[in-house]
């Protein structure tokens, strides 16, 4: 398991030196982000963390703004590529949604830095609407992912009539969020795992959901 001040790369390859080194800037910079914000994260204390000389930061990114943006870029594929290992084994939305968090409850555990990385986007971009242009494509990659799998369970009929499938996706959204949000501010793996747990048995006895074989009118 990962320390919590431990630099972690997201499976870069080591096949160069160059690439070793943008791994570990990449890393370092997505720690010093998380903690500080962007502001408060000058090239010197990424630069300290990754083992390198501020300049040398300058051969891979021209600027701060193209640093935080291919750091969000790696870390939300990081994010979905697990997420998607993790849901493949799985059929139904409650399952499917079930591991997804349990996805996000391990690398949360692992690696603290990525949700605090991640939670703080949004304030950031607030703040720094020129950051917009580079984080918005990947944002959309969370509501495509529970558009998908709203889409898969209303064809399957898995939902209960009368449910209507924005308002689900809104629902499962503010879920993801709110608990990634939720184990950043009580920096507390097995606290964040156990509310999980217990969402998932809420929502694996909640009347949303047609029991097996019952399907939406419509189906």
């Amino acid at each position: 398991m990962a320390k919590k001040n431990e630099v972690r790369k997201l499976g870069r390859p080591r096949d160069t030196d160059s690439v070793e080194t943008r791994a570990r800037l990449l890393a370092a910079a997505r720690k010093c982000f998380g903690e500080n914000g962007f502001d408060r994260t000058t090239n010197a204390q990424i630069a300290e963390v990754a083992g390198i000389t501020s300049a040398a930061i300058y051969h891979y990114f021209p600027s701060k703004i193209d640093l935080y943006a291919a750091v969000f870029e790696e870390v939300q594929g990081y994010i979905y590529a697990e997420i998607e290992k993790g849901i493949s084994g799985e059929s139904s939305l409650v399952d499917r949604f079930a591991a997804a968090l349990d996805v996000s409850v391990r690398i949360n555990r692992d690696d603290p830095s990525i949700a605090g990385f991640v939670v703080d986007v949004a304030y950031e971009v607030q703040h720094h609407p020129e950051l917009t242009q580079f984080v918005e494509p990947q944002r959309q990659r969370s509501v495509n992912l529970v558009k998908r799998l709203c889409d898969d369970a209303y064809a399957a009929g898995e939902v209960r009539e009368g449910i209507p499938q924005e308002a689900l996706e809104d629902l499962l959204s503010v879920l993801l969020s709110g608990l990634l949000r939720f184990s950043t501010l009580v920096d507390n793996s097995p606290r964040h795992a156990a509310a999980v747990d217990v969402l998932k048995t809420m929502l694996r006895s909640a009347d949303t959901f047609a029991p097996s074989g019952i399907a939406v009118a419509g189906h």
